[in-house]
C-alpha cells in the first residue's frame, strides 16, 4: 500500500497518489467484503505499483454465481467510492477531487471489460465461455484505433487471449 503511494507520488504528487491508492483500496475492499459474506477465505490485499491490487480467494467459490458476485463487489463499492469523491468535488469545487473521481470511475469502468482476469471477464465467463472473445475484440479495437497505448494493457490483452 505505502510502496504504491510512494511510487505514484513520484509521478503525480502525494495527494493524488494517496487518493488513487485509496480508491483502489475501496475497490478491493468490495471484493473482500463479498468474499467474507460468502464465507470464502481470502488472502491479504497485495498492491503492485502501475498494475493495481488484488485480493485472492484461498478457496474456489461454490458456483459461478458466487464467482460473479465476488467480481461485482469491487466495481460496485469502487464506483460508490468514486461517487462520494465526485460529490465532495462538487461541494468543494476541488480540482483534485474531480481528478480522483474521474480516475475512480474510469478504473472501475475499465475493470468491467469482459477480458481475462479483469472483473468483467470473471463476471461474463459465468454467463458464457465465449464472452472473452467480445473483450478481446474490444481491446483489440482500442489498440488498433490507438485509443490505448499502455504497455500494461498489452499484457492484460495477452493474458486475456491466453485465458480465452
Amino acid at each position: 500500500l505505502f510502496l504504491s503511494i510512494g511510487t505514484y507520488s513520484m509521478f503525480f504528487g502525494l495527494p493524488y497518489a494517496a487518493g488513487m491508492v485509496g480508491l483502489i483500496l475501496v475497490h478491493e475492499t468490495g471484493h473482500a467484503l463479498v468474499m467474507k459474506h460468502l464465507r470464502i477465505p481470502f488472502s491479504p490485499m497485495v498492491f503492485v505499483p502501475f498494475v493495481g491490487a488484488a485480493v485472492a480467494m484461498k478457496e474456489s467459490p461454490k458456483n459461478v454465481y458466487q464467482e460473479a458476485l465476488v467480481a461485482f463487489g469491487g466495481p460496485v463499492l469502487g464506483s460508490l467510492g468514486a461517487g462520494a469523491v465526485c460529490i465532495s468535488a462538487h461541494a468543494t469545487d476541488s480540482q483534485l477531487c474531480f481528478a480522483l473521481a474521474d480516475f475512480g470511475f474510469m478504473i472501475n469502468l475499465f475493470n468491467m471489460m469482459p477480458l481475462g482476469m479483469l472483473d468483467g471477464g470473471r463476471i461474463t465467463s459465468a454467463i458464457s465461455p465465449y464472452a472473452g472473445l467480445v473483450g478481446l475484440g474490444m481491446g483489440g479495437g482500442m489498440i488498433y484505433y490507438d485509443v490505448i497505448s499502455n504497455p500494461i494493457f498489452y499484457l492484460v490483452m495477452m493474458a486475456g487471449g491466453y485465458q480465452t
